[in-house]
């Protein structure tokens, strides 16, 4: 606009010296009038994304009918000539494209994401597929679509975002993994959950991924999706690719929140008064000290949190890259408790040889440093009475002395020390050769250490029962993994004629794995002062050699893998999978398993019938069918025979007692993989112009020849009592929906909702083959409570064919006599026998339903998120209500819940029974956010603020602390649905963050 001015000045100068006077100023006024209407000409504004409010640079900004135009800068800012009353139009790639009338000088416009762009290339195995030609089971999030507040783990970024993924957080310790499910309980003694692959990275931990640095997370859900991973795919496969570096200017963004997390839901027990009011009512005796001690605020704390990243990216045409560095300091409610963690990483993009040689390196370093806290702490708070104080009047810890279950806590966890350093590095190179046009050669190679250095240290604690015996102990141990990890890929893609492609690949896979360590315990140390950096010195490891351990083993994976995708007039689309798989863990016989998968789709909106029409935008059709494998959490080794310590024998030469070795295993030849078969059937539709969109899934998914540990028959000549084997089935059938509506989009205004749910239904087949059988019914032992009673092995589970895994087994009250349970004789022999005959089915501890609603606004440069997610169809059982919630005569020891107070149970009685089986329904605000996208200019490209937070509000009939309990199963320790009394209570956290970019 100067410049414009500055030639009408000349213009007018110039006149003046060649015309008269008269004539001069009447070219002057005619000028300045053009002037004024130039002037008016111009539009200018600001061009942001209606997600966030953040700037869009390299918009395309025309005039409709024209050739005038423009593009936006860095900062989103434009400006066009244009007459007032013209329409412009602006496009970006993946933004939909959007016309706005100029009725002013000032148009500033917010640009909605194309969903049909964002998805137009999905990621999948060794590769990606146009969303339109995926003919299995896939479900896209990006980095966007996280959860927002205190998320350390991707997982929880995306709880509550995919249908039939079911991702349970039932412990508020920031070192706990949350348990992870897709399609449900896929295996008993093998792994059961879903496979990460991180970068093209098989196996990497995703628990060293900072959430900040993820660009998008795919999950393959069905076997015909995850079959190209084989022997890994069985649980699901779950794909996450990092952000990458961009031709241009340097990028640096900055991203930080501060956290504070405090317990969300705590059992409700008696304060002093209430509890010497109780004891006068039942009278009951007891040492009152005069205390008013709140013993779960006194092990628990409000815990603060922070975390920092910063990621450079930029490049030229050839060369790009991304770098981020992460530091996260969390901190636990449990004193003790926390971990800090230090993340790096570094993607380099190369091109040459005129791109036909397409070069990645991938890079990342982590070291986490955990403090562990002992969980048994909380039984003992619950266990402690009120009136008693924390320390003596000596300074020690307060304690109750010739009790069973009454243990300081705070010393328990002050007195002791568990700290572990996890350094995990990766390196990961390919490389992809365009042969030919449509003809890509790739290979890649893998490194990925890691070490774990463990050190734990129990000091001499006065009067504190908990030390072992002969005082203090002390133990290290260092464990390490090296997996080495190589592929290479051919990959063919042909348009056959106009109306038909294929694309081939064929490839081989190789990994090795060595897990290695040592470690050392020791007790009855001199002196506390060294803590565990001193093993030697302690007397206990004289006379117990034992106390020293090393290991190594080692197991090799090698693959070969093909897929043949085609597709036919834009509408009929096909996938078939082949892998086979060797593995050196199973038998000798059975090395060598399959893993074949085959989908169809087939686009119905493509078809004449349909095409066109008004109303349904997208309508696709998918069958699918595929086979994986599961040989994960199997030990290698486990097929053949070897031997191992097995105590001491004397040694008359040596005049000493020496180490002896037994067999500790038997042969098993004809190990196998454990097999998973999914049948499916789903539709993707989008309708009403895409304001409705979403896909509905049915699927079968069996699990055969299950890995499991049965007892082997001596009679056959096996020597150790139990073997690994192939026995049994399981299945796992359900529905899966998701639905998004867009309910506003306006310039100002944009409110979407997204549903995904789940409906399954698992069982238990068989548990028996031709050559092996485990019993019947296999109890599942739970302890429910360290240091109490009749709880440290209390059955409430079986494995039984026919049931759901898990199911809760035991006795029904017929009613409550004179304080006790009279148990209803269910056989009708008519003797009552509540610990055998008489026990029948008291509820099924998976959840049928899980599902998660989430809902964004925006309004100009606020936006709003927050999520409902809801569990519904399990069972729990209250193990708080079953300890603590009765007067049985203990109450002068040990505290109780409130509830007891009007209890009418008076029974000590702890075994599995249907009163206190409760339902786990609830609904629950998981999490939500407030942001604001502040205007920024000059150095700055984007500001953001926000506050979070997380499990805000819960709504549920259960009665005990949270129902959102462990699904977890572990043979022999751990089974689903058990609300155990020492569960780190789950925590609600409030975060303040920012997000910027420059």
């Amino acid at each position: 606009m100067i410049h414009s001015y500055k030639r009408v000045g000349r213009l007018v100068r110039s006149s003046v010296s060649n015309l008269g006077f008269k004539q001069a100023f009447s070219v002057a006024v005619a000028l300045l009038i053009s002037l004024g209407a130039f002037a008016q000409d111009v539009v200018s504004g600001k061009v942001t994304d209606a997600a966030d409010g953040s700037a869009i640079p390299g918009v395309s900004v025309t005039v409709k009918g024209t050739t005038k135009g423009a593009q936006t800068d860095v900062n989103g800012t434009y400006k066009v000539n244009a007459a007032s009353g013209s329409t412009l139009v602006f496009t970006f790639v993946g933004y939909t494209s959007k016309e706005v009338k100029a009725t002013g000088s000032v148009v500033n416009v917010a640009l909605s994401a194309d969903n049909k762009s964002l998805e137009e290339v999905v990621v999948v195995g060794y590769g990606t597929q146009k969303r339109k030609e995926i003919s299995g089971t896939v479900t896209s999030l990006g980095a966007r679509e996280f959860n927002a507040g205190v998320v350390t783990n991707p997982l929880a970024a995306a709880q509550g975002k995919v249908a039939g993924l079911v991702i349970t957080q039932s412990s508020g310790d920031p070192n706990a993994r949350p348990t992870v499910r897709l399609r449900g309980t896929g295996s008993l003694n093998a792994g059961s959950e879903p496979l990460y692959v991180i970068d093209g990275v098989i196996g990497a931990p995703i628990e060293n991924v900072a959430p900040e640095d993820i660009l998008s997370m795919d999950v393959l859900r069905d076997a015909s999706s995850a079959a190209i991973y084989g022997s890994r795919g069985a649980n699901g496969v779950i794909l996450i690719n990092t952000k990458r570096g961009k031709s241009g200017a340097p990028t640096v963004d900055y991203s930080a929140y501060v956290g504070a997390e405090t317990i969300s839901q705590r059992p409700e027990l008696l304060n002093a008064a209430e509890f010497r009011a109780a004891a006068a009512k039942y009278k009951q005796t007891f040492d009152d000290n005069g205390a008013n001690t709140d013993w779960l605020d006194v092990i628990t704390r409000t815990a603060v949190s922070q975390n920092h990243n910063v990621g450079v990216s930029g490049g030229s045409e050839n060369l790009s890259y991304r770098a981020s560095v992460g530091y996260l300091d969390q901190k636990g409610t449990l004193i003790g408790s926390g971990k800090d963690r230090l993340t790096g990483r570094l993607n380099l993009d190369a091109k040459a040889l005129d791109g036909k040689l397409m070069m990645k390196f991938n890079m990342s370093a982590m070291q986490t440093n955990g403090t562990f806290s002992d969980n048994r702490a909380v039984g003992f708070a619950m266990n402690m009475r009120p009136t008693d104080p924390v320390y003596a009047a000596n300074g020690n810890y307060f304690q109750l002395p010739g009790t069973f279950a009454n243990f300081n806590p705070l010393a328990a966890l002050e007195k002791k020390s568990n700290t572990q350093r996890l350094q995990d590095f990766l390196f990961n190179a390919s490389a992809a050769y365009t042969i030919l046009d449509g003809l890509v050669f790739n290979v890649s190679g893998t490194l990925r250490t890691q070490n774990a250095n463990n050190s734990y240290f129990a000091s001499t604690t006065p009067g504190n029962l908990l030390s072992t015996v002969g005082g203090n102990s002390a133990s290290r141990s260092l464990n390490a993994v090296t997996d080495k990890q190589l592929e290479a890929t051919l990959n063919w893609t042909k348009k056959l004629n106009d109306v038909s492609t294929l694309t081939l690949l064929g490839g081989y896979t190789y990994q090795d794995v060595v897990n290695d360590g040592f470690g050392a315990s020791n007790n009855n140390f001199l002196t506390d002062a060294f803590g565990a950096d001193n093993i030697g010195s302690g007397l206990g490891i004289r006379t117990n050699p034992s106390l020293l351990y090393s290991y190594k083993n080692e197991y090799k994976l090698v693959s070969f893998l093909a897929r043949a995708q085609y597709s036919l007039m834009n509408k009929y689309f096909a996938t078939v999978n082949m892998r086979r798989d060797g593995s050196t863990k199973f038998g000798d016989n059975n090395k060598w398993g399959l893993f074949p998968s085959v989908s169809v789709g087939w686009s119905l909106s493509e078809e004449a019938f349909l095409k066109g029409n008004s109303t349904i935008d997208n309508l696709k059709l998918r069958v699918s069918w595929g086979r994986t494998g599961n040989s994960e959490g199997i030990r290698p080794l486990l097929s053949k025979s070897f031997y191992g310590p097995s105590g001491s024998y004397y040694d008359g030469s040596a005049d000493d007692f020496l180490p002896a070795y037994a067999i500790q295993s038997n042969p098993n030849p004809n190990l196998k993989w454990e097999v998973n078969e999914n049948y499916g059937f789903g539709i993707d539709y989008s309708i009403l112009k895409g304001k409705l969109t979403g896909s509905i899934d049915w699927y079968t998914r069996q699990t055969k020849d299950l890995l499991y540990t049965v007892n082997a028959p001596q009679e056959k000549g096996y020597v150790y009592p139990t073997i690994l084997a192939n026995i049994g089935s399981m299945q796992n059938r359900g529905i899966e929906i998701t639905a998004t509506y867009q309910w506003l989009d306006t310039q100002d205004w944009s409110i979407s909702s997204t549903f995904a749910g789940s409906f399954n239904q698992n069982e238990l087949i068989s548990l028996k083959n031709d050559e092996f059988a485990a019993a019947d019914q296999v109890f599942l032992s739970t302890s429910l409570g360290s240091y109490i009673r009749g709880t440290s092995a209390v059955n409430f589970s079986v494995l039984q064919a026919g049931q759901p895994v898990g199911v809760f087994y035991g006795a029904k009250i017929a009613k409550i006599e004179n304080g006790k349970y009279v148990f209803q004789d269910l056989n009708g022999d008519g003797t009552v026998d509540p610990n055998a005959k008489d026990r029948t089915y008291l509820g099924n501890p998976n959840p049928t339903f899980v599902g998660g609603l989430t809902t964004n606004v925006r309004y100009k440069a606020f936006d709003l998120q927050f999520q409902f997610t809801g569990n519904a169809g399990a069972k729990i059982v209250n193990t708080n209500n079953l300890l603590l919630g009765r007067q049985d005569g203990r109450l002068a020891e040990s505290n109780a819940l409130k509830s007891a107070l009007t209890s009418i149970i008076n029974d000590e009685r702890t075994i599995p029974m249907d009163y206190y089986v409760e339902s786990g329904d609830h609904i629950r605000l998981n999490n939500a956010s407030l942001g604001y996208t502040l205007p920024v200019k000059g150095v700055f490209k984007r500001a953001r603020i926000y506050v979070a937070g997380n499990n805000l509000l819960l709504f549920t009939n259960y009665t005990g602390v949270d129902p959102e309990v462990s699904q977890n199963l572990a043979i022999g320790s751990a089974a689903p649905g058990i609300d155990v009394r020492e569960t780190y209570y789950k925590t609600r956290a409030f975060t303040a963050g920012i997000n910027l970019s420059f």
